[in-house]
């Protein structure tokens, strides 16, 4: 199925068209696949499972520089966890699903981590500068497999993965899943 939808941009207000299209995608089965692009350059992307899936964490420990190609589909309700460098990446409202490896996910933490620091830098914050330099140290080594380190995918909705022969895969309770974001409302109409 492909179809066009219209909507107004939430920056700048114009009509931006959006393209929704379904696709197999391998391990995960059908998806919706919804992109959008405005003229003012905000840009909206969103892959939604079709099929139902129990919410579940998985966990790579990487260790030498071949598990930095490990697949990882994060959806917009995903969280990524590396408790050795202290880095939480939570779903917020505006989250965007996408499909990585493990390198990659180094290299957006390395950006939003580099952003910070050169900030905490301007405005004279030494404790957060130190810590920031700290943390792009971990991830550069990390890069070239001389920092082990763990990471943790959760998703409470069941619909992100990281796709490695390593790979750790556990069910979530309902304590855990209670804890994590989603990154959108979620209506629940159970009697409980």
């Amino acid at each position: 199925m492909n179809l066009t939808t219209a909507a107004n941009c939430p920056i700048c207000n114009q009509m931006m068209q959006f393209s929704w299209e379904t696709q197999d995608i391998p391990y995960f089965g059908e998806a919706m696949l919804i992109a959008g692009v405005c003229e003012c350059g905000f840009r909206h992307s969103d892959t939604i499972l079709l099929g139902q899936k129990e919410a579940a964490r998985y966990t790579l420990q990487v260790t030498e520089v071949d598990d930095l190609d490990a697949r990882v589909i994060r959806s917009s309700s995903g969280t990524i966890r590396i408790p050795e460098i202290g880095v939480n990446i939570e779903p917020g409202y505006a989250s965007e699903s996408y499909v990585s490896n493990v390198e990659g996910i180094l290299e957006r933490i390395e950006g939003i981590v580099g952003f910070a620091t050169r900030s905490a830098r301007s405005a004279g914050s030494e404790e957060s500068t130190r810590k920031g330099e700290e943390i792009l140290e971990q991830v550069a080594q990390a890069r070239r497999g001389q920092f082990e380190f763990t990471l943790i995918l959760e998703d409470p909705l069941g619909n992100s993965a990281i796709v490695s022969d390593k790979v750790q895969r556990c069910t979530l309770t309902c304590e855990e899943i209670d804890s994590l974001q989603t990154g959108m409302l979620i209506l629940d109409v159970s009697d409980k």
